[in-house]
């Protein structure tokens, strides 16, 4: 993992040095092993890039790396797990090599093989940018499911590009404002879903999605994959699919130089995780954390480790002091979120760099294998356009009471099956007051422009609950899920890998044909994760199929713990930034619906206001 930079112009570029110092130094988390920049002749285009050395720990695997036959320079951010396979098409084809780096698999196949066709080739997680002297052309793109960040801008024919949005920031002519709109869908929805930023005119990359651009255009977006949108008709047994599947590309998730651990739960996701690699005779190192109370998993996991046949460890961790931990998180995070598990996630990772560079995870499980509780939902018809019209009419005002807010909620959530997903997922604020918390900012941000983002991704023609599968592929997990694990981890150095997000899993697992646990319409009753817990039973029995599902937010034992902390907002750089109606409190009243997350959402804002706003 890295962090990468890129500043390009039709004109000679004045860069301001410190500008550039600033931005990475923001990166630096990202790379703490090596830095390197670059500029070329012409001075129009200058690539950076912080370094965390995982494969080819020599400065053979240095960046920015250059093919000079090509005239190519690139820098990268990632990990491509099937690069080995790569080489050897490549060496066949007769590209030479000078180290074992996956940076320069990725620099020859560009140069080789263009960008459609390499991006076709690539399994892994992924975020570059590539220049090309000759042509004068920049291609920049992400993976398939956006696990790695690229935030970019193109102001004054200036076109910049950074792995966060805090080290663009730092080599834009201008700081720019927060974009009022994004602050809503912050509210409404839990995070800020691309291509938006929460600033105005930044904009970030979405799944699969690359950027073409070259001097005297404007840059261009599109998409290079997307999920299915069928069912595969030709996988007539999902189980055999996956049992054939899953040990390859287990396999080359440990591609690296350096020890690779295993994040382990007592649930089913990172139990098949640490299932596969034990029958493969991969023996990782199991790392459990110890809550206190319930939440505890330690012991489950033990069980789990100990019937494999992995050594195992497990890390006491208490509760952690709450405002330490959401300074830390706040820090961390170039955008803000409104899901409690960024606490959990930016200690966790903190608590894991401590013991190792890489951990293989099992997040993605979820979103493959339809393990949400949403995932279950069928959203019928409900109350009329005007009639939701008229309970948002109420709720926009800071006297509606708390009764008349829930009302609104339910109402709304009713609107379409698309929208009543998205309540599902995060049920906090009502669009209209979301808008009226943000009045003096002159924000129009109304139920249509809610409903565009929640419909963009909806697909009817698939059966419940592949379309909701789809729906969190690009959004939940793009906009939460995955920014969560990268900026958490980023922010300590850490690398985390996700199987289940590889795309030889997403590509079959969301158009697998629905199964004899699944239904459509509810009727069986849907049971989640079918695939993976017919393939873990055999391999260490029923007792794992009965643990209740844990969530990935600390239970921070006050139940008016934000609640009391609600003063930081006055004292916050947003709250004195004029931003905010001077009667937001009544939003997050105690009758409100869901008042203590409401609390929440407004602080974790106000915390991530602290030396941006």
């Amino acid at each position: 993992m890295c962090g990468v930079l890129a500043i390009a112009s039709d004109q000679p570029l004045t860069i301001d040095d410190r500008s550039l110092s600033r931005a990475l130094e923001r990166l630096a988390s990202r790379g703490p092993d090596a830095q390197g920049r670059w500029t070329n002749k012409a001075g129009t285009v200058t690539l950076a890039h912080t370094r965390l050395a995982i494969v080819d720990l020599s400065a053979a695997g240095a960046q920015p790396m250059h093919d000079p036959r090509r005239g190519l320079t690139l820098v990268y951010n990632g990990e491509i797990y099937n690069a080995p396979d790569l080489r050897r098409r490549l060496e066949r084809e007769g590209e030479r090599f000078e180290g074992s780096s996956d940076t320069e698999v990725l620099l020859k196949a560009l140069g080789a093989w263009g960008i459609e066709r390499t991006l076709d080739a690539l399994r892994g997680m992924f975020a570059f940018v590539l220049w090309n002297e000759r042509e004068r052309t920049l291609d920049a793109a992400v993976d398939h499911a956006g696990m790695k960040p690229l935030a970019w801008s193109f102001i004054g024919g200036v076109l910049r590009l950074a792995s966060d949005c805090d080290a663009l920031r730092a080599v834009l002519p201008e700081r720019p404002s927060p974009d009022p709109h994004s602050l809503c869908l912050l509210l409404t929805t839990g995070s800020i879903p691309w291509p938006r930023t929460v600033w105005e005119g930044v904009c970030k990359l979405g799944p699969g999605q690359r950027l073409c651009w070259s001097p005297g255009r404007e840059p261009k977006v599109e998409h290079w994959w997307s999920p299915p949108t069928e069912i595969d008709r030709s996988i007539e047994d999902a189980d055999a699919w996956f049992e054939s599947e899953w040990p390859g590309v287990l396999a080359e998730h440990t591609l690296g130089d350096v020890p690779i651990g295993l994040f382990l739960s007592g649930g089913i996701d990172s139990a098949c995780v640490a299932a596969g690699l034990a029958e493969a005779g991969h023996r990782l190192t199991c790392l459990t954390l110890a809550l206190d109370g319930k939440d505890d998993e330690s012991a489950a996991a033990a069980e789990t480790a100990r019937a494999l046949g992995l050594s195992h460890e497990v890390v006491p961790f208490a509760a952690p002091d709450v405002d330490a931990v959401l300074a830390r998180a706040s820090e961390a995070y170039d955008e803000p979120q409104a899901f409690g598990a960024i606490l959990t996630a930016t200690a966790i990772a903190r608590a894991a760099r401590e013991r190792g560079k890489v951990f293989i995870v099992g997040d993605g499980g979820d979103e493959a294998f339809a393990g949400y509780r949403w995932h279950e939902y069928e959203f019928g018809p409900g109350p009329s356009p005007r009639e939701v019209a008229i309970h948002g009419q109420r709720v926009a005002s800071p006297d509606a009471s708390g009764i008349a807010r829930e009302c609104a909620l339910v109402a709304f959530a009713f609107t379409s099956p698309a929208i009543g997903y998205m309540q599902a997922v995060f049920p906090r604020f009502h669009p209209a007051e979301a808008a009226t918390i943000f009045e003096p900012t002159g924000v129009s941000f109304t139920v249509r422009e809610y409903a565009a983002q929640a419909n963009g991704a909806y697909t009817p023609e698939l059966p419940r609950p592949r379309r909701w599968q789809r729906h969190d592929i690009l959004n939940f997990c793009a906009s939460s899920i995955l920014p969560k694990i990268d900026r958490a981890s980023m922010g300590v150095g850490l690398e985390l890998r996700a199987p289940f997000l590889d795309r030889r899993i997403l590509d079959r697992a969301l158009a697998l044909p629905l199964g004899p646990d699944e239904s459509d319409y509810g009727c069986p009753p849907v049971v989640s994760k079918g695939v993976l817990r017919r393939w873990i039973r055999p391999r260490l029995g029923d007792a794992i199929l009965s643990r209740p599902k844990q969530g990935f937010s600390l239970r921070l034992g006050d139940r008016d713990i934000w609640r009391k902390r609600l003063g930081m907002v006055e004292e916050s750089p947003l709250g004195r930034s004029g931003v905010l109606h001077d009667r937001w409190r009544n939003f997050v009243a105690p009758d409100a619906p869901f008042a203590e997350s409401r609390a929440q959402a407004m602080c974790f804002l106000a915390a991530w206001s602290h030396g941006r706003l």
